[in-house]
């Protein structure tokens, strides 16, 4: 123990001056680390503005289907888009009829929002047209419509059927809006714009390519089971067919969004720093 003491009384200069050495270096590595965050908060306001327009544009995307059990497949509307189309392209094709004083035809007005409009057989090729059920038959539907119908019977006969459009609802153009602003607004990281973009283009396989090729099989096999006098065919198309088996058909075919949802929220939480240590 004396010895101790004898080496610290006769060291007390240089240990004095490690310990100044080490306090001074502490103090400068902790002011450097504090002047580091401060630099990337406090003082870069545009920069916690532009986090806070971030976080309200990404919050407000998200609510639109993590509410009530919601989904991106569910805000997409599938279901209804499915069944108005089937009735739109058989009527279209006079193989359906939806009577204007009809509970289907307002129901119809009330949610069909618009369609899409193909220009050239190609799923990005068409101009996407607002209005309801009955814009659609003031612009198309009813104008010139025996020749229209005729032309079509004509094409049906050579076993060419074309859907010129697939509608859409209220809840679907909703949602569309969202993912449009997503995908192109300039406060956004080009990551999280990139799973926007890729959830827009699963949506147009999906309506553009799957469910358009699946009504022009429908129309087809209707139409021909409607010329055929010696089968059964056409009153096998019944409405369990129509809506409930080729539904089946195009939930196991078109793709589902779960990854995107997954993929988006993974992209927005590491942007975010949700997961870092603040």
């Amino acid at each position: 123990m004396k010895d101790i003491i004898l080496f610290l009384q006769n060291n007390t200069s240089w240990i004095k001056d490690i310990s100044t050495i080490i306090f001074t270096a502490t103090g400068t590595l902790i002011a450097i680390l504090s002047y580091r965050r401060a630099k990337s908060t406090i003082f870069q306001p545009k920069r916690t503005e532009v986090t806070k327009i971030q976080t309200t544009i990404l919050s407000e995307f998200l609510a639109l289907f993590t509410s009530d059990g919601n989904s991106i497949d569910r805000a997409v509307d599938y279901s209804n888009i499915y069944k108005y189309n089937v009735d739109m392209a058989l009527r279209d094709y006079n193989l359906a009829d939806i009577d204007k004083i009809s509970e289907k035809y307002i129901e119809y007005d009330q949610n069909i929002d618009g369609w899409f409009q193909f220009l050239e057989n190609d799923i990005y090729d068409f101009i996407m047209v607002e209005g309801n059920i009955t814009d659609y038959d003031n612009l198309i539907f009813e104008k010139n419509n025996k020749e229209r119908q005729k032309y079509y019977e004509e094409r049906a006969k050579k076993g060419e059927v074309t859907i010129h459009r697939i509608f859409f609802t209220k809840k679907y153009h909703q949602f569309h809006k969202k993912l449009r602003d997503l995908n192109n607004n300039p406060f956004l990281p080009k990551d999280i714009q990139e799973v926007a973009a890729q959830i827009s283009k699963n949506i147009a396989l999906n309506l553009h390519h799957d469910l358009r090729n699946l009504l022009t099989k429908l129309v087809k096999e209707i139409y021909d089971a409607y010329q055929d006098e010696n089968s059964n065919k056409y009153e096998l198309m019944s409405k369990e067919f129509k809506y409930q088996t080729l539904w089946r058909v195009f939930e196991q075919e078109r793709k589902h969004h779960e990854e995107d949802y997954e993929l988006l929220k993974i992209k927005i939480r590491k942007h975010l720093l949700i997961d870092e240590k603040w």
